[in-house]
């Protein structure tokens, strides 16, 4: 079932080129860095919305509230999309990547193209990829908000996710994805018991152009990223799929010097390197087996 990482590349030129369309209209001033309930955050989850329905998805907003301060309520929404297989599958994969950012302070413009309009593009061209494949499982796309106010988005998510005993679910979160650093390095961190088994899955997406590392801690890969010292687990949204004890992969290109300043710009991202890190990401979907990762 799995396709070569060479063949992707052939064959999704114009996908590859809406990857980076995708990329630069959510990293756009239009979007005002996309601040969880302000103009610009919902006009992004609108956007997103319209892509998947333009790809033949059901979709649907996802409001949710949460606590903001000491006695405050917030609102933000989450853009969610399914594809059920055509047969009875007992597995369930969910791609999440937050959409939401710092937005303006003052007269900057916090862009966050790095974090996360590049997750948020690769799920749409991971979106547009598997649309018409039929995969062994049932895979949901979901474009997270209020991921930097507390994993809020993902936290709602997870807590209306009606799954029973007999599933498999596995969660693929994407955050960060287009870093520009000195190697051509994609880390993908898992649980402990979920290594061996990934390490085996990921080795087997043959021809590709980047060096693949896998952590299980947050001690080996802030060795890895030489990076600051970062809580892996609970930086991004697989860690609400973590607490409920659900199996996670967090893809993600590592440490970023740009990471929540106004320098997070497109001009300082990598295109190439990112088109090669969201089309190894797709070719290890396709020949993903969730349930020799279903453990944490």
């Amino acid at each position: 079932m799995g396709l070569s990482f060479s063949t992707f590349c052939q064959s999704n030129s114009s996908a590859q080129q809406q990857l980076i369309d995708d990329l630069k209209h959510l990293s756009s001033t239009a979007l005002s860095g996309r601040k969880t309930n302000t103009d610009g955050a919902r006009i992004s989850a609108q956007y997103i919305s319209t892509r998947l329905q333009t790809l033949g998805y059901n979709t649907q907003l996802q409001p949710f509230s949460y606590s903001h301060g000491w006695s405050s309520k917030a609102t933000g929404q989450n853009v969610v999309a399914t594809l059920k297989p055509t047969h009875l599958v007992k597995t369930h994969l969910v791609i999440t990547a937050h959409y939401d950012h710092l937005g303006m302070r003052g007269n900057t413009l916090y862009a966050g193209a790095n974090d996360n309009a590049s997750g948020v593009s690769a799920l749409l061209f991971l979106a547009q990829r598997f649309a018409h494949t039929n995969l062994p499982f049932q895979l949901s796309f979901v474009a997270t908000d209020a991921e930097e106010n507390g994993l809020h988005g993902a936290e709602y998510f997870v807590s209306q996710l009606q799954i029973d005993d007999s599933v498999t679910v596995l969660n693929i979160n994407l955050d960060m994805l287009a870093v520009k650093p000195p190697k051509k390095i994609l880390y993908a961190f898992v649980s402990h018991a979920q290594r061996s088994a990934l390490q085996a899955q990921l080795q087997q997406v043959p021809e590709h152009n980047l060096k693949i590392k896998v952590a299980s801690s947050s001690t080996t890969m802030n060795r890895m990223t030489l990076g600051d010292s970062i809580d892996w687990r609970r930086a991004s949204d697989h860690y609400a799929f973590a607490k409920a004890g659900i199996a996670y992969i967090y893809f993600g290109m590592g440490h970023d010097p740009h990471h929540h300043k106004s320098s997070d710009l497109l001009s300082n991202i990598d295109q190439a390197l990112y088109i090669d890190a969201v089309n190894y990401i797709a070719a290890f979907i396709s020949q993903l087996d969730i349930n020799d990762i279903n453990t944490l």
